[in-house]
């Protein structure tokens, strides 16, 4: 399961947002033995986990809870910066092609319909975390790759200032 920890030293955490007891058990205790598990029982709740100290690095999440529904829940965490790049799966009794295609739309990463399989949702689970972790590598290459291209950059343009220089120094101070 290392592969798809963000870190060696911490199991991912995942959130399971759930308005039926039997659901959250079952997913607990099918989860329990490789991530560690956060509960909710409504859309309230999974925004004061997913916005506390430590973020889940994926959320399970139901439709229909009494309140804020699991759609609403999915569009507002997508708006959030601070948590659209959580995955989000549904896991809902709705099985409809409309109902896949609406969470999908909103920014869910999979939909998985309920009565579930546990070998299919632990697969799915730790095929979204993986690719998560990848997205998050890529995204830091990125950022570090752009800041080296930007102080070679400066560098060339100091240089062509300095060559500049050599030849009239107003010059070669306004280019630089």
């Amino acid at each position: 399961m290392q592969e798809t920890q963000p870190n060696n030293m911490e199991r991912p955490r995942i959130l399971i947002v759930d308005d039926s007891p039997l659901n959250i058990s079952v997913l607990v205790g099918l989860l329990k033995s490789d991530y560690k598990t956060l509960v909710a029982k409504d859309g309230e709740q999974a925004f004061n986990r997913v916005f506390s100290e430590q973020q889940p690095d994926l959320i399970l999440l139901d439709i229909m809870m009494p309140g804020i529904d699991g759609y609403e829940v999915c569009r507002q965490l997508k708006q959030d910066p601070r948590s659209r790049h959580i995955p989000i799966i549904f896991v809902s009794a709705m099985s409809e092609v409309g109902d896949e295609e609406k969470g999908l739309a909103l920014g869910a990463v999979d939909y998985i319909s309920k009565p579930f399989s546990p070998p299919i949702i632990l697969a799915r689970i730790k095929t979204h975390l993986a690719l998560a972790l990848q997205k998050r590598e890529l995204e830091r290459e990125v950022l570090r790759r752009t800041e080296e291209l930007e102080r070679s950059r400066r560098g060339l343009i100091r240089r062509l200032g300095l060559a500049a220089e050599y030849k009239d120094n107003e010059t070669g101070l306004h280019v630089q």
